[in-house]
């Protein structure tokens, strides 16, 4: 998938303090390199629930999508994770 202006995604990856949330991001930023949050086209937030609403509120303003992967303990607004 390609920005609008045709460069590469920038993906920024945030975690909750859980453990195999810090595992998870880790692993992903080894394999996909990760940008600033500030200048990410997609931000994937792994934790629960918790996690995502705080992501999304904390980027609301900038309007940047958040893409949720569930690493924490309640995650019914999340996706599945996978890498």
């Amino acid at each position: 998938m390609s920005s609008p202006s045709d460069r590469p995604l920038r993906i920024a990856f945030a975690a909750s303090d859980r453990p195999e949330a810090q595992e998870a991001r880790d692993r992903l930023i080894a394999r996909y390199g990760s940008a600033p949050e500030n200048e990410a086209d997609v931000i994937v937030a792994l934790g629960g629930d918790g996690f995502m609403l705080e992501t999304l509120h904390t980027v609301m303003e900038r309007r940047t999508p958040v893409f949720g992967m569930n690493r924490g303990s309640v995650g019914f607004l999340m996706n599945d994770y996978e890498e």
